[in-house]
C-alpha cells in the first residue's frame, strides 16, 4: 500500500458529521428561565453541562477507547486492544482475534463522545467466511460529550457461543461500526476472528 493510499485510509476510519450535531450550548440555553427545566438538562447532559466537551482539540466526535472480549471462563485472559488511535486499529486488524471453538465471549467497548451529543449511536458487527455470513446491531443510544468513557456489552445480557465443529474453524472477517441516527459512520473498523479447536 502507497504511503498516500495509507494516509486516505486511515484519515476515512474516524468520520465526523454537521447534520447529527446537538449543540449543548443551544439546549442549555433554551427555557433557561425555567428552573426545574434548567436543573433537569443538567442532569441529562452531565459532565457537559458544566463545560466538559471532551478533546475539543480533536475533530473527532467518537472515541473508541477499548475494544475487550471478554470470556465467561474467567480462567480465559480477555482480548484487549487500545482503538482510540490509528495504530490501534491498526494493531487489531493485523493481529486479529484467536477464540477457542465453542467459548463463551461478549464484547465490551468503551467509548469517549467528544463536542456534540451523539443521537441514536447504534453498534454493528459483522462475521463473514466464504458463503457462511452473520450481522448483529444493537442501539446504544444518546450521549452527550464527556471526557469519562461510556461501557456497554454486546450482547447485554448474555454471551455469544463460539461456533463449533470442524466447519466453523478457521478464519471470518469481522467489521464493527458505529453508526448514528443521522446515518454517519463515526467509526468503521475490520479484523480476523480465529476460530481454533
Amino acid at each position: 500500500m502507497s504511503e498516500e493510499n495509507e494516509k486516505e485510509t486511515s484519515e476515512e476510519v474516524y468520520k465526523e458529521s454537521e447534520a447529527s450535531s446537538k449543540n449543548v450550548a443551544d439546549i442549555l440555553a433554551a427555557d433557561n428561565e425555567d428552573e426545574s427545566l434548567r436543573k433537569y438538562k443538567e442532569s441529562l447532559l452531565g459532565a457537559a453541562a458544566h463545560g466538559d466537551l471532551g478533546n475539543t482539540d480533536d475533530p473527532r466526535r467518537i472515541i473508541v477507547t477499548e475494544f475487550r472480549v471478554v470470556f465467561e471462563d474467567e480462567l480465559t485472559p480477555e482480548i484487549v486492544h487500545n482503538l482510540d488511535s490509528e495504530e490501534g486499529i491498526a494493531k487489531l486488524k493485523a493481529e486479529g482475534i484467536t477464540i477457542k471453538e465453542g467459548a463463551k465471549y461478549k464484547f465490551r467497548v468503551s467509548f469517549r463522545v467528544q463536542h456534540e451529543i451523539v443521537a441514536g449511536l447504534k453498534f454493528t458487527t459483522r462475521l463473514k467466511k466464504a458463503v457462511f455470513s452473520d450481522e448483529d446491531s444493537v442501539m446504544i443510544g444518546s450521549y452527550p460529550p464527556a471526557s469519562t468513557p461510556h461501557v456497554f456489552e454486546f450482547p447485554r445480557r448474555q454471551f455469544s457461543e463460539a461456533p463449533k465443529g470442524m466447519l466453523f474453524r478457521g478464519k471470518y472477517t469481522a467489521r464493527n461500526q458505529f453508526i448514528d441516527s443521522d446515518k454517519v459512520n463515526h467509526l468503521e473498523y475490520e479484523y480476523t476472528v480465529t476460530i481454533t479447536k
